[in-house]
């Protein structure tokens, strides 16, 4: 109460503790022998009315009020429904009418009461009387009356217009022979039914008060207030509908007054009685310490939802339950567990302590797959994995990857696997399959959507996402001079192709966490390698990681793990963490077999190798000391011959790896024969030589416009295709469009017209051409194609395929008619013709490799002469019979280089064609 001014009623009338603004002002109008409409019209406010002050006050009002009342602005605020607004009751924001509230029909523009209390209170009404989860006097033990006796009406608590002061605890209600005669029944005197001090329904009052009406989290208000409404709402058609209820329930009808809930057209009714019955069933199925508690939830879940169609799988009943919150439906699906299938079980999180209903959106989904690498880490692979399985460890990992975007999401397996970079689901989920058949599933469902949730929740250092589009084998960066430095310090071979092909792997794979690509199984001699793998190289694919982070300005660390701490499941099974570190480092420094060390450790295989994945520990072989060589006894010969050496290396010019190419060996072998032979090593290309060589426009014709193969310009330019591709990164260069192969006729030097450009990038196009210009020789397609060795089908295959990528008809084709080459066609097969003449002419023998043996003998002929391919469909057909000439194409591809003449003792003569300016090593 504020001070007395001048403003001010002479007159004080205090409100009492929790009462109504409406009740408060009529109280005051009956102090003052005037009605409620006279009382705020004298305190100027003149066209309102107390029943929607009591919903929210304006500014106007309140300052009006405080100033001639003295209440605080406080205090008269609390004693309106706004603070409701939006938990128990919906007030409109505009005109402050009543709209349909969270629960039950009561809206609070009535009020209940209880005839006791304003026996007690000389008529004065508490706020909470209009509140629809009030429906019980806690004080006097009493159910709340809804209706006056006597005129069956809500009873109004203030009065309006110029009628009579009002007598405390009547009705108010007018009767229908005019508005100034009222029903004036005392109210106190009404009949309430009378509630056990220790009942349910006094208990449930209490715990309402508790949890909604008095609650200081609003959110958790209407949650709660939900939960229980929807289980009352059930509880109500359920004991009209079900045969036999709990006893617990006939116990609270009988605390009631005996007398059934009556049932609305549309709605359960939301009196006070039968507020009163279904709240207090609804509380004990809540309440995990009632006796009764798990009884009457059951009875609830065998009511049906009206308007609503019955279904018998799990998941579907329980959705019919999700207006009921949280709590309700993560109930239900732990009772539902043992009905639901592997999925549903990983979708809902039945398996573990807090099950819930999908709510992860697609943007979620996208942000947990970014936290995630396309094969789970190697620990938890070591703990998820069945102690005796045969299933391929990399692609139960990819599976397990793919599965944890399923928790909490509406996703299906085929869909995450996809987004993960899986694209191979169905060979991962056998190894999954295959994993839970012999284990069971109890592990995976109980731990994934743990670690889902825990990925949600937690920062990742690693974006994986990044990584997948950033790296794979052919897009990190490798230093190859630190390479061939380690491999100098430990006298190891630095041109291994097959190794350096395996750094690379290893390298991805490191950066990824994961296989690169998407094999359900991890290649056998990667996993070798990778067991084997010598410290001095582990080192230094770490050093190689780190700094492809550094060059595409990603701050992360190389590898990282969820902790296990992140699932406290008590069932989690061990990982590597109860491995001893040094006892294993000191097993491995041996060198044993998988097998030995595993058994040595008590581990199987699979555990073995991914232990070894975790901890970065591997098992090289020791270095066996060889007695030092006296020297060779057999003189080199031929090409390694050391006058021919010196022909080639020094006056022709020639990179060592173009030597090792004409000599069939490797490059350590042509630097042992240099030095050898004596022959000075030349010193390497200044940096920035390859810059000043060739020009960025150059460079953009040869590659792009052209469309020849870095390879290709590689060897032109006498350097190796990996400095080739690091100075077009340099320069921004765009790689080949996937798809899009390189133009076998660029480097004649001639023009293409745009339809041969076109074709001359596309799959096969010199086999195709081929059998196009035998082809336009024959009268029928089967004519052509029985020369050609070919079915029919393939060779109208590849003909369409030429005509729709050229955009014009070559042949007019059909089964036995003549063949037809129209005018268009006719231009294109004469510039075929000159082409591949022009390929032919240009194209010397080069000397075989020691590997070139195994393609050498597959025939050129197209597929279905007697080769495998034969019965194939035309694309499977056509790409498989022309993998044997791509692979001779490949490898006699001309290198301009002459071999020098031999002579009696078997050395040679330089003769020609010298290397251009530049190309030294």
């Amino acid at each position: 109460m504020t001070r007395w001014t001048d403003e001010r009623i002479p007159l004080w009338v205090p409100p009492v503790e929790g009462e109504a603004l409406d009740s408060w002002i009529e109280a005051y109008a009956r102090r003052l022998a005037v009605s409620g409409g006279e009382f705020t019209r004298f305190l100027g406010l003149s066209g309102t009315d107390p029943r929607f002050m009591v919903r929210r006050l304006t500014n106007a009002e309140r300052d009006t009020l405080a100033r001639r009342t003295g209440l605080t602005p406080d205090a008269l605020a609390a004693m309106t429904l706004d603070r409701f607004d939006g938990v128990t009751v919906a007030i409109d924001p505009d005109d402050r009418s009543m709209g349909r509230p969270p629960a039950w029909r009561h809206y609070g523009s009535r009020s209940r009461f209880c005839p006791a209390c304003l026996a007690d209170n000389h008529g004065r009404w508490p706020l909470s009387w209009r509140l629809p989860w009030s429906f019980a006097c806690v004080r006097h033990g009493l159910l709340l009356c809804d209706y006056c006796p006597a005129c069956g009406h809500p009873p109004p608590v203030s009065t309006r217009g110029r009628s009579r002061p009002s007598s405390p605890g009547v009705c108010l209600h007018a009767t229908e022979t005019g508005r100034a005669i009222r029903c004036g029944y005392p109210l106190a005197q009404s009949p309430a039914p009378v509630l056990r001090p220790d009942g349910m329904v006094i208990a449930a009052q209490l715990a309402v008060s508790r949890d909604i009406l008095d609650a200081s989290v609003a959110e958790e208000a209407r949650t709660r207030g939900q939960e229980l409404y929807v289980l009352a709402r059930r509880a109500l058609r359920g004991i009209h509908e079900l045969p036999a209820a709990p006893s617990v329930v006939t116990a609270i009808l009988d605390d009631c007054g005996g007398t059934l809930p009556a049932l609305a057209v549309r709605d359960e009714a939301s009196d006070a009685h039968n507020t009163a019955v279904g709240t207090a069933v609804a509380v004990i199925a809540t309440d995990r310490s009632h006796p009764a508690c798990d009884e009457v939830f059951a009875w609830l879940l065998s009511t049906h939802r009206p308007r609503v169609p019955r279904s018998n799988y799990a998941t579907s009943k329980i959705s019919e339950w999700l207006p009921a919150g949280p709590r309700v439906v993560n109930r239900m699906l732990s009772a539902a567990d043992s009905e639901l299938t592997f999925i549903a079980r990983l979708r809902y999180g039945t398996a573990t302590p807090a099950p819930a209903w999908p709510d992860r959106s697609d943007e979620d989904v996208r942000d947990r797959a970014s936290k995630l690498p396309a094969m789970i880490w190697p620990s938890w692979a070591f703990r998820l994995l069945p102690v005796k399985t045969d299933a391929p460890v990399a692609g139960f990992r990819r599976a397990c990857a793919s599965l944890m975007l399923l928790p909490g999401t509406n996703w299906d397996y085929l869909p995450a696997a996809s987004l993960m970079g899986n694209t191979s689901p169905k060979s991962n989920r056998r190894a999954l399959d295959a994993a839970v058949t012999l284990s069971g599933a109890e592990t995976l469902v109980a731990v994934l959507p743990e670690l889902a949730k825990a990925l949600d929740s937690h920062h990742v250092p690693i974006d994986y996402a990044r990584r997948r589009r950033l790296f794979s084998p052919d897009s990190v960066a490798f230093d190859h001079n630190a390479y061939q430095e380690l491999c100098r310090r430990h006298g190891w071979r630095s041109h291994a192709p097959i190794r350096i092909q395996r750094l690379y792997w290893q390298l991805a794979r490191l950066l990824l966490g994961a296989d690169p690509g998407a094999a359900s199984r991890t290649p056998a001699g990667h996993v070798s390698f990778h067991y084997r793998l010598h410290p001095g190289l582990h080192e230094l694919l770490h050093q190689q990681a780190a700094a492809n982070l550094e060059a595409h300005g990603i701050d992360e660390p190389v590898f990282w793990e969820p902790p296990p701490a992140w699932v406290t499941d008590p069932s989690l099974p061990p990982g590597p963490e109860t491995i001893n570190g040094r006892r294993l480092t000191q097993h491995a420094a041996g060198g044993p077999e998988p097998a030995e060390l595993a058994r040595l450790l008590g581990l199987d295989d699979a555990r073995l190798l991914l232990a070894v994945e975790t901890f970065g520990t591997t098992a090289p072989r020791p270095v066996q000391q060889r007695p030092p060589a006296p020297g060779r006894r057999t003189p080199r010969q031929g090409v390694l011959a050391p006058q021919s050496l010196k022909q080639l290396y020094q006056e022709q010019q020639l990179l060592q790896h173009h030597i090792a190419e004409l000599a069939g060996c490797s490059i350590s072998t042509v630097r042992r024969a240099l030095d050898e032979a004596g022959i000075p090593i030349r010193q390497r290309r200044p940096v920035g030589h390859l810059e000043k060589t060739v020009s960025r426009t150059w460079l953009q014709k040869e590659y792009h416009d052209k469309g020849r193969s870095s390879p290709d310009i590689a060897r032109e330019l006498g350097v190796h295709k990996n400095d080739m591709m690091r100075l077009m990164r340099k320069w921004g260069i765009p790689r080949h469009p996937t798809g899009q192969f390189t133009n076998p006729f660029a480097s004649l030097g001639t023009d293409l017209s745009p339809a041969m450009h076109a074709v001359s990038r596309t799959k096969n196009c010199i086999q195709r051409l081929r059998h196009l210009t035998v082809t336009s020789r024959h009268r029928t397609l089967q004519d052509a194609a029985a020369e050609l060795g070919v079915t029919w089908g393939t060779l109208n295959y590849q003909l369409k395929r030429i005509e729709e990528t050229a955009g014009f008809t070559i042949i007019g084709t059909g089964r036995s008619r003549p063949l037809t080459i129209t005018e268009d066609g006719r231009r294109f097969l004469d510039e075929v013709t000159r082409l591949l003449s022009l390929l032919d002419d240009s194209t010397a023998p080069r000397p075989v490799r020691p590997h070139a043996s195994l393609h050498s003998s597959v025939s050129d002929r197209p597929p279905g002469s007697g080769q495998p391919g034969r019965g194939l469909p035309a694309p499977q057909a056509e790409q498989h019979g022309a993998h044997a000439r791509s692979c001779r194409e490949d490898e006699v591809e001309t290198v301009r280089y002459r071999l020098p003449a031999a002579d009696s003792n078997g050395s040679g003569q330089p003769e020609g064609n010298h290397a251009p300016e530049g190309r030294r090593h």
